[in-house]
């Protein structure tokens, strides 16, 4: 398996994910800063131009949530998904479709210009803009752990990859601030072996 990224990106919800299963896999970096990620060679793999990529033998995913769910199935041993046709698998697919569809926006954009981009950069109406979907989905996920250790219960999954890699980026921005479930959460998470590995 190949993983193909730049720091901080979606490529840590991967490589997060690789790292929770204990499977090999090479990583090659893609030099965003320095355009790589548009020229012929990457636009080949991904023909947005952008990161992250995955490859698993001849298949080759440019979505990170659907590696991460394909990566739950691969290694069904490490229990990172659900039991089919359990009321916790349908949360399972709930979050990590939540994580893609709606919350990986507002909380990207709202890091980057709260917080990784230069000054001159940063727009406050961008932030303005992801404001409500973002406190809309911190308040959903607040009343989600409510008594519940992780998204789908007490057992950790790879919905908790999902969502954990775009939360961590709105907590940086400051957005989980009076959100206390959400914070403990994030706490449990960062506190996980393999979330050390990527995050350092």
């Amino acid at each position: 398996m190949r993983l193909y990224g730049f720091p901080g990106t979606r490529t840590f919800r991967i490589r997060w994910m690789l790292e929770e299963l204990g499977a090999p896999y090479e990583y090659e970096h893609v030099e965003v800063t320095k355009g790589a990620h548009k020229q012929p060679a990457h636009l080949e793999l991904h023909p947005h131009g952008r990161v992250p990529v995955f490859e698993d033998g001849d298949l080759r995913f440019i979505e990170s949530c659907a590696a991460v769910l394909h990566l739950a199935d691969k290694y069904p041993e490490q229990k990172l998904a659900p039991a089919v046709g359990s009321r916790e698998r349908g949360l399972y697919y709930q979050f990590i479709v939540y994580a893609a569809s709606t919350l990986d926006d507002a909380a990207v954009q709202t890091y980057f210009h709260k917080v990784l981009l230069p000054v001159e950069r940063r727009s406050n109406d961008v932030v303005e803009k992801h404001a409500p979907t973002l406190a809309t989905a911190i308040s959903l996920l607040e009343r989600a752990l409510q008594g519940s250790s992780y998204l789908c219960g007490d057992a950790f999954t790879a919905a908790d990859v999902a969502v954990g890699y775009a939360l961590n980026l709105a907590d940086q921005a400051g957005a989980l601030d009076t959100a206390d479930n959400s914070k403990a959460y994030m706490a449990r998470l960062r506190a996980r072996p393999a979330y050390g590995r990527v995050y350092g």
